[in-house]
């Protein structure tokens, strides 16, 4: 798996750009920063983005979903099963442990409420990477939201 990571936006958060390097599968996570730059390096690296992917639903970690919709309206877009926010497109529901494969790629859902009630962290085993969403931030803990 390969990985192109984007800062930006409020707080500082961090958007992925994940994708199979074989088949060129890619995906987003936490539609979280100016996608301009996102979709540059996506058609200049000839990846096909199918999937977005988000860790919660707090709306910085969401803010640029629609736009990204907007250009790939056949996207397919994941959250947790017990989202908080309601979207006007259709979201697949995932639960804990869940498997999401990008190309040939294997990807573990975990649920990780405490930041937030639908909180997930997507994990991918094979490669030890782990992405957090606000569960842990970098250089520091996450900080925990009463629901």
């Amino acid at each position: 798996m390969k990985i192109k990571s984007f800062e930006g936006g409020f707080d500082r958060n961090f958007c992925y750009l994940i994708w199979c390097d074989k088949t060129k599968h890619a995906a987003i996570i936490d539609p979280s920063v100016n996608i301009t730059p996102i979709i540059e390096f996506i058609e200049y690296s000839n990846l096909i983005l199918s999937k977005i992917l988000i860790t919660h639903t707090h709306h910085d970690h969401i803010f640029y979903l629609d736009q990204i919709i907007y250009l790939y309206p056949n996207i397919e877009v994941l959250c947790h099963e017990k989202h908080v926010k309601v979207f006007k497109h259709y979201v697949k529901k995932l639960s804990d442990y869940e498997i999401i494969t990008l190309g040939q790629e294997i990807i573990i859902t975990i649920h990780t409420p405490g930041h937030y009630l639908d909180s997930v962290c997507f994990w991918n085993k094979k490669n030890k990477y782990i992405f957090t969403g606000d569960t842990i931030f970098v250089g520091r803990t996450g900080r925990t939201i009463s629901n």
